[in-house]
């Protein structure tokens, strides 16, 4: 969801710039893209997307925990949709304005899209059609699906500019493994979903952290 959010700032965004001097177009070209990598990048510096991803997997959390109504806990994944659009139009627009993208960065959203579609196929139809697969003697579908994942987040922290999303990428796949192990060998911790609430909780810290910094950088001429 955190995707379809970020890509519906970059659509409905809108940039007024004057045109230069025919002799100083090429600079002024490379001022504006310079100018829409600093935009698109700028909503990854309030901390609003952790938080909206730590929403998530707080909703994952309680429908694991509580597997017996998790068809009426699905209804709460709405509620991070809606805080990253009203956070977005409330909190960042005010302060940064709003952008216009070009054509290019249309083709990596688009590029983005249809690489995450096609590793989640790829994971649905392991996850349907390919666990009696002979392959599966041999590689552990715990692994498969690892890399499906772990591949996923690269392909959002590369195609959006979002660096630290290479991080949560890891941090992303290991709660998936640690998850599954515990659900194989329960122990201490009996309950696998705590494995994406410990992801839930350092998102909520880093996104808190991140929009403190956003929000004492650039208060609103109502503050100042």
């Amino acid at each position: 969801m955190f995707i379809i959010a970020a890509d519906m700032f970059a659509v409905q965004t809108e940039l007024h710039h004057n045109m230069a001097k025919e002799g100083n177009t090429m600079e002024q070209k490379l001022n504006l893209k310079q100018l829409e990598k600093n935009t698109v990048a700028g909503i990854f510096q309030t901390g609003l997307v952790e938080i909206e991803m730590g929403l998530i997997f707080i909703v994952s959390t309680l429908a694991m925990l509580f597997d017996d109504i998790r068809y009426y806990i699905d209804i709460l994944y709405i509620g991070p949709a809606i805080f990253i659009i009203l956070a977005i139009k409330y909190i960042y627009e005010p302060r940064m304005g709003v952008a216009r993208f070009t054509k290019k960065r249309v083709r990596k959203r688009m590029s983005l899209m249809i690489t995450v579609t096609v590793f989640l196929v790829v994971m649905v139809s392991l996850r349907f059609f390919g666990i009696s697969s002979p392959l599966f003697e041999f590689i552990n579908p715990r692994w498969i699906i690892s890399g499906i994942i772990l591949s996923i987040c690269i392909a959002i922290a590369y195609f959006l500019t979002f660096d630290r999303m290479y991080f949560y990428a890891f941090l992303i796949t290991g709660a998936f493994n640690l998850s599954e192990e515990i659900r194989e060998n329960p122990g201490i911790i009996s309950e696998n979903a705590y494995a994406y609430l410990l992801v839930a909780i350092v998102l909520l810290v880093i996104g808190s952290i991140y929009l403190f910094r956003f929000l004492k950088k650039y208060p609103t001429s109502e503050t100042i």
